[in-house]
């Protein structure tokens, strides 16, 4: 499976473009940025463009979705069961560990609720590849501090869904927030103390002092 990453959009967002070597089909997870600069590398590399993958409905991860429709107008839109907005007849909602095939490529969904209920990621295991929208960045999780999110939810997200993933697995995150475009979950474990953390008390208790140093 190819990767490619386009950063832009709302504050920093990644949006990738993913597709399968042989077949060629492919897929964009989080229409995030302007389209222009992903069709020509779509074009450029005789791409089949098939889905649209949601890691959640908040609007700057789907800003560009319509212009994605208007422009492949019978493509599949694959997100949570139960999105937080009102997406259309073309949606279809994956369950917890459900594959999507990529023409020979298979993706498996994670459900991570916690910073947006409507959360997954996105787990390619043979590439070792894990998507993980605004629930896991470079560094840190997603925050808890709006509507529809919830910390308990996210540390079991984290904690029990995603930091038991192989080490190795290299994480694609949503937003560019940290030192790096992306980051080993091993690499992520060692170098923060939001992946740190033996207990939900422990994990509220890093969230918190985050929260504290950005109103400082």
């Amino acid at each position: 499976m190819k990767v490619k990453s386009f950063l832009g959009g709302f504050d920093k967002n990644f949006c990738y473009l993913i597709w399968c070597n042989e077949t060629k089909e492919a897929a964009i997870i989080d229409p995030s940025v302007k389209i222009s600069q992903i069709i020509e590398v779509i074009e450029s590399n005789n791409l089949k463009l098939r889905k649209i993958i949601l890691t959640h409905t908040h609007h700057d991860h789907i800003q560009y979705l319509q212009d994605f429709i208007y422009y492949y107008p019978l493509i599949k839109i694959i997100g949570h069961p139960q999105p937080l907005k009102e997406m259309g007849e073309a949606y279809q909602g994956v369950d917890h560990h459900e594959n999507i095939s990529l023409g020979k490529t298979m993706l498996t969904t994670i459900h991570t609720p916690g910073h947006y209920s409507d959360s997954i990621c996105i787990w390619n295991m043979k590439t070792k590849c894990l998507f993980t929208g605004d629930t896991m960045f470079v560094g840190r999780t997603g925050r808890t501090i709006s509507a529809n999110s919830n910390i308990d939810h996210l540390y079991h997200s984290v904690y029990s869904r995603l930091l038991t993933l192989p080490e190795d697995t290299l994480v694609y995150p949503g937003h560019h927030y940290g030192f790096s475009r992306d980051i080993t979950i091993k690499d992520n474990k060692s170098l923060s103390n939001f992946f740190q953390c033996n207990s939900l008390d422990e994990f509220k208790a890093v969230m918190s002092s985050f929260e504290k140093s950005r109103r400082g």
